[in-house]
């Protein structure tokens, strides 16, 4: 039984037949003029290019017909890098090179020895720093709780808001069915009031990490809304490491078959009118990937 990877180009999704991929360093030999003492030289690794078996056939989940798909793929082999993602070695921003296709006498459309060469490496993303709540699952709210009244009770001060916020977080996700317009106006109200709290911690390094552990607990208070009001019950925050596309950020965390779903997530979850560049610092909240997706 035949076996295709699933991949994408440019958010094009494509079938693989088969694939050679050359991760190869360049080993400089310099040889002496006498004697078996012999200088070996890394040069470094060589640019990461991937020669695959394309097929054009029709497919279990494929939107488009096969030639449909030929023809947005050859339009996509001009000079623009855009994202590949590669069935192993993950995504990055790549360049088609050699690129001809055959159609046999069963009308079946293939392509050998299609040349992706990487033009640039998967940009870091990375959890959302130390200390950070990683996700807005249960208890991500009533542990930032905990962790604030623990330094409030360090620095001689108490607040209610830590409790304030786990009850609500408690509520929103205990419940069958909850009311986006209340949780909203719970968050709004509750992250007011810690950002009241905040300011009167921010000028003092005695009060710092109280201080900071007052913006964790918002941030993770805001995750959690997002995470019951939304279609994604799940949320990963994310803090980008080096400027990236938004469709290559999502396309280094999500298969190719989901990258459509999430990066459409992923504008309404941050608020993003229109693709942009995002530049370092930025913190998003994204839909957690699937287990599958985490174990590929």
């Amino acid at each position: 039984m035949a076996v295709f990877y699933n991949c994408s180009f440019g958010g094009l999704r494509l079938w693989i037949s088969k694939i050679s991929t050359d991760k190869s360093r360049t080993q400089v030999v310099h040889d002496p003029s006498t004697g078996d003492d012999h200088v070996v030289q890394d040069r470094g690794r060589v640019l990461l290019r991937a020669k695959v078996g394309l097929l054009f056939d029709y497919m279990r989940g494929d939107d488009l017909e096969p030639i449909d798909r030929l023809r947005a793929f050859s339009a996509l082999v001009d000079d623009t890098a855009r994202m590949f993602s590669h069935p192993i070695e993950g995504t990055f921003l790549a360049r088609v090179g050699s690129f001809e296709y055959d159609i046999d006498e069963n009308g079946v459309i293939s392509a050998e020895g299609v040349e992706f060469t990487a033009v640039a490496p998967v940009q870091p993303v990375t959890p959302a720093g130390a200390g950070g709540i990683p996700s807005s699952g249960d208890g991500a709210v009533q542990a930032a709780a905990d962790t604030l009244t623990a330094e409030l009770a360090d620095v001689g001060q108490t607040s209610t808001l830590p409790a304030a916020a786990a009850a609500a977080s408690d509520d929103w996700t205990s419940s069958d069915s909850v009311n986006p317009r209340d949780v909203l106006a719970q968050t709004g109200s509750l992250t007011a009031q810690l950002a009241e709290l905040a300011a009167g911690l921010e000028n003092d390094l005695e009060t710092w990490a109280a201080y900071k552990a007052t913006i964790l607990l918002s941030n993770a208070v805001v995750a959690a809304a997002v995470g019951v009001t939304s279609d994604t019950a799940q949320t990963l925050t994310v803090l980008v490491g080096t400027s990236i596309a938004l469709r290559a950020l999502v396309a280094s965390i999500y298969p190719a078959d989901e990258s459509d779903l999430r990066y459409q997530q992923a504008m309404q979850l941050n608020d993003i009118p229109a693709p942009a560049w995002l530049e370092p610092g930025t913190q998003l909240t994204l839909p957690t990937p699937t287990a599958k997706a985490r174990n590929a």
